[in-house]
């Protein structure tokens, strides 16, 4: 039923639409859309959860100088949770019974400046990630706890302003994550919250490493980029935030922050990124019912 009137309303949009552009637009937003209804007919249990970002923090970074920086960074995030569909064929079996499956996506715009003051830069920041998990519930679900392994890709961009020998620079890493949270759930006078806590650090994965080059008089000196598996022995990833869920009348907001500890080098490349960030969001949950407990 839903993709029939999906169908149809693409129809009249693409009918009444001259324009190439719109027409195309017109297309981009039925299919977005349609995950979510096809969801919704589905009647499975899905939260999404945007969030707006904003924070300081610190960066070591020797490709640039032996001293860090400091700055800003601003950022917009999502992310999905939800339950493996039990139509699947390990659903039947119930093999899946109390595992589901965590998505996020996470982009930041970080603006640094050197504590000489003789440097600053322009980074953007992008990762991403998907994860399954199994969660124990107890005390009438208020008390859930989950973990299960995450993979997460990221990919750091900077701009250099001046004093360097390379503009711009970039590193890339792929890690599988150990993940786990605890939440509880408790009533306020008129309505529910929910505290979360929620923790991933790295188990083994992969970094590329850029080329690093300095010049003294015109004698070049330099480490080649590499490849290479990483781990706990030479690649620290810690990430984890505590949030809390305030439930409306109408809406479910999230606020809480987030803090981001990430370590590694090879030889005289050495990085290191400290970041604490402050957390506002908007939570919805397909099929919650009003005044219903988070």
């Amino acid at each position: 039923m839903i993709i029939a009137i999906l169908s149809y309303l693409t129809y009249i949009l693409l009918a009444v639409s001259h324009s190439p552009m719109r027409r195309i637009g017109c297309i981009v937003a039925v299919l977005l859309c349609l995950p979510v209804l096809t969801m919704a007919q589905e009647g499975i249990e899905h939260d999404n959860i945007l969030k707006v970002k904003i924070g300081s923090g610190y960066q070591l970074d020797s490709y640039l100088s032996p001293s860090g920086y400091t700055g800003m960074q601003y950022g917009l995030g999502n992310e999905w949770w939800q339950p493996f569909r039990e139509d699947t064929r390990l659903g039947k079996t119930g093999r899946l019974r109390g595992w589901a499956h965590v998505g996020r996506v996470d982009a930041g715009l970080m603006t640094y400046d050197s504590r000489a003051g003789n440097n600053n830069y322009l980074g953007v920041q992008v990762a991403g990630g998907w994860g399954a998990y199994y969660e124990w519930r107890w005390i009438d679900e208020r008390l859930r706890v989950h973990a299960g392994p995450y993979l997460e890709v990221g990919c750091t961009v900077r701009e250099h302003a001046t004093n360097v020998n390379k503009i711009v620079s970039a590193d890339v890493a792929a890690d599988v994550m150990a993940m786990g949270g605890i939440s509880w759930s408790f009533y306020g006078k008129r309505t529910s919250y929910r505290l979360n806590y929620l923790l991933r650090t790295n188990v083994i994965g992969f970094d590329y490493l850029p080329e690093y080059w300095q010049s003294y008089y015109e004698i070049w000196t330099g480490v080649p980029g590499q490849a290479r598996c990483s781990g706990p022995w030479n690649h620290n990833t810690l990430k984890h935030e505590l949030t809390i869920d305030l439930q409306l009348p109408h809406s479910t907001w999230r606020v809480g922050a987030e803090h981001e500890l990430m370590s590694y080098g090879t030889r005289d490349l050495h990085f290191m990124r400290h970041q604490l960030s402050i957390i506002v969001g908007c939570r919805w949950k397909y099929r919650i019912h009003a005044n219903a407990r988070l």
